[in-house]
């Protein structure tokens, strides 16, 4: 599903990806670890296309991302559904416009998202497939709410909800559950969980919470400084492990599961 090779970014002369090389096979589900600064949302950032290497290739769905071109870069990005922090939703609208913004990314014509807002563009079975997402991951009866009015576990909820719109085949997440309490997040982790499961689509998110990731993940990529310094399955992962990813000692070296 996605082959990094080599890439490097650099910013004002400082490397945030320094030689990143991984894999994920179609139907994972993999956890990115690491301390704060040390390139985990770059790295995801340029798999969809959002940040531009320096060097090295990024493969998706076995093709190559050319980032050059635009209409390229355009029909990787169909397949490939990002899931927020922060959520970035349109606050002031409903539930339902929002989901329904998800399948604006599978459409070839460059119509707004305002046209959809006043059902435009998409037919019955678009909203009635909206509808079923909705029940999906558990917010049906939010459907034409307001999203300034939910808490945050359902605006998570709806944003997965959005990507899953789109149909993609590989499900990117900054930090999902990062202003969630503990309670929240363990169902919102459950339901990508369920989501890789269930449909088969990859996921690779990016977590901070390191029991979540003990807890739910069976592969666990951490970087330290721009490099990738542990991959391999969770069971492997020691406390000596966890120390050498925090501590920010140059002279301490990244351990590298067998």
């Amino acid at each position: 599903m996605i082959e990094v090779e080599n890439i490097k970014k650099q910013y004002n002369g400082s490397f945030v990806l320094n030689g990143v090389s991984m894999s994920v096979k179609t139907g994972e589900a993999v956890a990115l670890i690491g301390p704060s600064g040390s390139g985990k949302t770059t790295l995801i950032r340029a798999v969809n296309g959002f940040v531009v290497p320096d060097s090295g290739k990024v493969k998706v769905r076995g093709k190559e991302i050319n980032y050059r071109n635009k209409e390229s870069l355009r029909q990787t990005r169909k397949k490939i559904g990002m899931i927020y922090q922060l959520f970035n939703l349109v606050e002031r609208t409903s539930v339902m416009e929002n989901v329904m913004s998800g399948a604006l990314g599978k459409l070839d014509s460059g119509i707004n998202l305002i046209s959809s807002t006043v059902g435009l563009l998409f037919h019955r079975r678009e909203r009635e497939k909206a509808m079923d997402i909705l029940r999906f991951v558990g917010i049906e009866d939010k459907a034409f709410e307001r999203v300034d009015r939910l808490s945050g576990g359902q605006k998570q909820r709806v944003a997965i909800a959005r990507a899953l719109m789109q149909e993609p085949e590989l499900l990117l997440a900054d930090e999902p559950i990062a202003n969630l309490d503990p309670k929240t997040s363990k169902k919102i982790l459950e339901l990508l969980l369920r989501i890789n499961e269930d449909k088969g689509i990859t996921i690779v998110t990016v977590l901070h919470h390191l029991k979540s990731v003990m807890d739910n993940f069976n592969r666990v990529v951490a970087m330290k400084n721009g490099s990738i310094c542990f991959d391999g399955a969770i069971g492997s992962l020691t406390q000596t492990d966890i120390h050498d990813i925090y501590e920010f000692d140059k002279d301490m070296e990244c351990l590298v599961a067998a």
